[in-house]
C-alpha cells in the first residue's frame, strides 16, 4: 500500500532548503492569497483522464503572475496514492513562464467511485489553499431516468451572490417533486410547473468551489429523473474598499424579522449604507474603523437583492448585488391598543393589529416588565383581562403561536398601561422610517388613529427640548418633506421632533428627536433613531371628552 507523500516531500524540501541556507530567507517572488482549482469535466468516470487548472489568486481574484511557489496536490480521503493519479506526482513548482496560471491536460484520474475533494496547498505556507469537489461515478445508468436540463448556473461559472439562481426544465417530468442538492446536500425542494420547468433561488453555497445537481422523485423516492452534475465558483465581490457582507440568520429570513447586516471594507470608509430592491435605504452603524453592521426589519415578502454604498475620501462607491435574502412569508404583531373598561376600571381591553394569521395568540402580561409570568391563549382580536390593581401599571406583550401552541413569527414590543386612569387609547409600535422619492427627502410616520394632525418642529442645533426648537410644517399625512442642500460644501445635521395632537387637543410627543444629515451632495439620508423599533415603544395618550 502506498501513503501519502506530503510530509517526506515537505521534510525533503525543507532539508535541501537548509543545505543551501535558504530555509531563513527563502521568500516567493509573491505569495497569493489562495488557489482556484479548476477541474473539467467536475463529474466523470472512474479512470477517466480529466483536465486540471491551478491558478494563483489574490484575495481580489487578481492572478499573482509572479508566483514560483511550491505546491502539493493531494485528494482528501483517499489514503493509498495507487487509487489515484495527479499531475507532477503530486508536488510542483509554478515557473516563471507558467504566468501563475498551470493547466495539467488530462492530468487527474481516480480509480473509484464517490465525492472528493482534490485539494492544492503551498508547502511552505498550507494556509494558502483551494480546492475542487468532484463526483466519480460508473459507465453504467438507468435508461428510464429522465433527463433534466440544467441552465443555471452554468459549468464553470462564477456566482457573485450567496445565494445562486437555479433555472432548469424537465419536459417529461411536469407537476413533479424535485430536489436541489448543493455540495451533496438538499437545499431546496418544490414542484415543477405545468411545462417542468425549474425556478428557485436556494442557499447553501460556500466561498469558491460548489456542486449542484437537481434530482426528481416519484411517490416512492425513486430518481426519475436528474441533471449533470455541475461544478461552479462562487467569488464574492472585493476590491479592498469593499471585503464582505454577512446577513444572519443565513439562508431564508421570516417576514417581520430582524435581519443582522455585517459589511466589512478598509479602514479609509467613512460611512455605509445598505441598499435592498424593495426601496429600503438604511445608514449603517460604525463598529470599528473597518466594520459597519445594522439591524432591519425584514416586512417584504419576496426576493432582495442587496447593494452597498461606501463613502470613502469623499466619495461614493456603489457596489451592486453583493447579496440575496430569500424573505418567505411571515406573522407578526402590529400596534397594540390598550383601553379601560368605561365602568369596572380593574378591567383593560386589549386588542391587536396582526399582519398574517395564526391560530391562536398568547397575551402575557404583570407588572414588572422583565417577568410577564401570567399568561392567557386567546383566538380573537381582542380580550378583557380583569382582577387588575388599580394603580399599578401592567406591562403586556402579544406571541402568535401555531396549532400546538408553539411560537410562531415575530412577538410585540412590550406596552404597558396605568391600571383605572381615564385613558381611552394607548398606541404602541408607531415607526418613523427614513425615506428618499427621486431627490426629495421625507420623514415618513405609520398611521395612528386618534391623531387629528402632526406638528413638525426643528433646530440647528442639539436640544431634547422642544420650546428651543422651530414649528417648521404641520401634516394630517404620514410623510413631511424637509430640506436637504445638496451643494453644501460640508455634511451638516437638523435636529427635527414630531408630535401628534389628538382630536381632543391634547398634544403628544411621538418620537424623541431624530438627527438627520441635511447635506451635502451624496444624496444620503440619514436618520439616527435614539431608540430602534427592536426596543422602542412610541405611545399616544388621548384623554376622554367630558
Amino acid at each position: 500500500m502506498k501513503f501519502s507523500k506530503k510530509p517526506i516531500i515537505a521534510c525533503m524540501l525543507a532539508i535541501s532548503m537548509i543545505t543551501a541556507g535558504f530555509l531563513v530567507n527563502h521568500v516567493h517572488a509573491a505569495d497569493p492569497d489562495a488557489f482556484v482549482v479548476d477541474i473539467v469535466p467536475s463529474s466523470f468516470n472512474i479512470n477517466e483522464a480529466v483536465d486540471i487548472t491551478i491558478k494563483a489568486v489574490t484575495a481580489n481574484w487578481d492572478v499573482v503572475k509572479t508566483y514560483q511557489g511550491d505546491v502539493f496536490i493531494e485528494i482528501v480521503g483517499i489514503v493509498d496514492t495507487a487509487d489515484y493519479m495527479v499531475p507532477s506526482d503530486g508536488l510542483y513548482t509554478f515557473l516563471p513562464e507558467d504566468q501563475g496560471v498551470k493547466l495539467f491536460s488530462k492530468g487527474l484520474s481516480i480509480k473509484k467511485t464517490g465525492t472528493f475533494t482534490i485539494k492544492i496547498s503551498d508547502i511552505i505556507n498550507d494556509s494558502i489553499l483551494g480546492q475542487k469537489t468532484v463526483i466519480v461515478g460508473s459507465t453504467g445508468g438507468s435508461t428510464n431516468t429522465k433527463s433534466i436540463d440544467l441552465i443555471s448556473p452554468v459549468p464553470g461559472g462564477i456566482e457573485k451572490n450567496n445565494i445562486a439562481n437555479v433555472m432548469a426544465t424537465a419536459p417529461d417530468l411536469p407537476n413533479a417533486p424535485y430536489e436541489v442538492y448543493i455540495n451533496n446536500s438538499s437545499v431546496s425542494q418544490w414542484m415543477t410547473n405545468a411545462n417542468g420547468d425549474i425556478s428557485a433561488y436556494v442557499s447553501g453555497i460556500t466561498e469558491w468551489d460548489n456542486i449542484l445537481q437537481i434530482k426528481i422523485l416519484n411517490a416512492t423516492n425513486e430518481v426519475i429523473g436528474e441533471s449533470q452534475v455541475v461544478s461552479f465558483n462562487y467569488q464574492p465581490i472585493r476590491d479592498g474598499v469593499f471585503n464582505s457582507i454577512k446577513i444572519t440568520p443565513t439562508g431564508t429570513i421570516k417576514q417581520w424579522e430582524k435581519g443582522t447586516f455585517t459589511v466589512n471594507s478598509s479602514e479609509s470608509v467613512t460611512s455605509a449604507q445598505i441598499k435592498l430592491s424593495d426601496g429600503k435605504s438604511v445608514p449603517m452603524d460604525k463598529k470599528s474603523p473597518w466594520v459597519f453592521t445594522k439591524d432591519i426589519l425584514m416586512d417584504t415578502e419576496w426576493n432582495l437583492e442587496v447593494s452597498v454604498d461606501l463613502i470613502v475620501l469623499g466619495q461614493t462607491k456603489s457596489y451592486t448585488g453583493v447579496a440575496r435574502l430569500i424573505i418567505e412569508k411571515g406573522i407578526a404583531i402590529g400596534k397594540i391598543r390598550l383601553y379601560s373598561d368605561s365602568i369596572d376600571k380593574s378591567k383593560l381591553n386589549v386588542t391587536r393589529e396582526t399582519i398574517g394569521s395564526a391560530p391562536q395568540y398568547k397575551i402575557t402580561y404583570w407588572t414588572s416588565q422583565n417577568n410577564l409570568n401570567l399568561a392567557t391563549n386567546v383566538q380573537t382580536n381582542e380580550i378583557i383581562v380583569d382582577n387588575l390593581k388599580i394603580g399599578d401599571t401592567y406591562f403586556f406583550q402579544i406571541t402568535p403561536l401555531d396549532s400546538a401552541g408553539n411560537p410562531i413569527g415575530s412577538a410585540s414590543e412590550v406596552s404597558q398601561a396605568k391600571i383605572g386612569e381615564a385613558i381611552t387609547c394607548v398606541v404602541v409600535g408607531i415607526t418613523v422610517n427614513d425615506q428618499t422619492i427621486g431627490d426629495k427627502h421625507y420623514l415618513v410616520r405609520t398611521a395612528v388613529n386618534n391623531i387629528e394632525k402632526y406638528i413638525i418642529y426643528r433646530s440647528e442645533f442639539e436640544t431634547n427640548e422642544i420650546n428651543q426648537m422651530q414649528k417648521v410644517g404641520e401634516t394630517t399625512g404620514t410623510m413631511f418633506e424637509h430640506p436637504f442642500n445638496k451643494s453644501a460644501k460640508k455634511e451638516g445635521y437638523a435636529y427635527y421632533m414630531v408630535e401628534g395632537v389628538c382630536k381632543d387637543g391634547t398634544t403628544l410627543k411621538i418620537d424623541n428627536v431624530k438627527k438627520i444629515v441635511v447635506g451635502p451632495a451624496e444624496n444620503i439620508l440619514l436618520i439616527l433613531l435614539i431608540s430602534l423599533f427592536a426596543y422602542t415603544i412610541y405611545k399616544l395618550y388621548g384623554f376622554s371628552k367630558a
